[in-house]
């Protein structure tokens, strides 16, 4: 359709507009803050502790501050990742693909690790335990960046110079919020909560209720 086209056709890149990272943001932090938060209450020992309305269990208006944040780490990763890209692109396959596969992952952890340390100060989130939850705990928070950073790439590289629709972004959106969902419950069952709790023995993480 017309208003998917996108000019000039000079590659197969076709930048995402406003819109679509917005709902491909929105989608996968709602996910992220519904479902995800729930495996930091009870393998990572975190808890929020502010008054305020809440949604399974999360403050109201911790949906809305993700949004930001998100957008803004997703814009900036998508930066340095193109340009990682960029200036290897006459290197061999082999090479490009793990120069992208070591910035995404260095890119992750050190989001994870920066947004953990900040977020610190905030006298309504707590940890049991600061030290391993700025070291292994922001490892398990990089998954959702391992997923999301080169997903969310995707949307600028649709072929033949045609945008994606709504309902494209909205289905990538969540086929990552899915496969995230499947690593942190693979680190449940595999390595685990880093705080002595009976709930990191749970099953469904969101439907443990231990926050009071």
């Amino acid at each position: 359709p017309a208003a998917h086209a996108c000019q000039p056709l000079l590659s197969a890149r076709c930048p995402a507009t406003t819109h679509q990272a917005n709902v491909w943001v929105a989608i996968f932090g709602f996910i992220g803050n519904y479902f995800w938060t729930h495996y930091f209450f009870n393998l990572l020992g975190a808890a929020y502790t502010l008054p305020s309305h809440r949604l399974n269990g999360i403050p109201l208006v911790m949906y809305l501050m993700t949004h930001a944040y998100f957008l803004f780490y997703h814009t900036l990763a998508n930066l340095v990742l193109r340009r990682v890209e960029s200036h290897l692109a006459h290197a061999p396959l082999a090479t490009r693909r793990l120069a992208r596969a070591l910035a995404v992952f260095l890119l992750s952890y050190a989001t994870a690790v920066m947004e953990t340390l900040t977020i610190s100060h905030f006298p309504y989130y707590t940890f049991i335990d600061r030290r391993k939850m700025y070291s292994v705990g922001s490892l398990f928070y990089a998954i959702y960046f391992f997923v999301s950073f080169p997903m969310f790439m995707r949307l600028d590289e649709q072929a033949a110079g045609r945008r994606w629709s709504l309902r494209e972004v909205a289905l990538d959106a969540l086929a990552a919020g899915m496969l995230v969902t499947l690593l942190l419950d693979l680190w449940r069952i595999t390595v685990g909560g880093i705080v002595d709790s009976p709930a990191a023995a749970a099953g469904l993480q969101w439907a443990v209720d231990v926050q009071q």
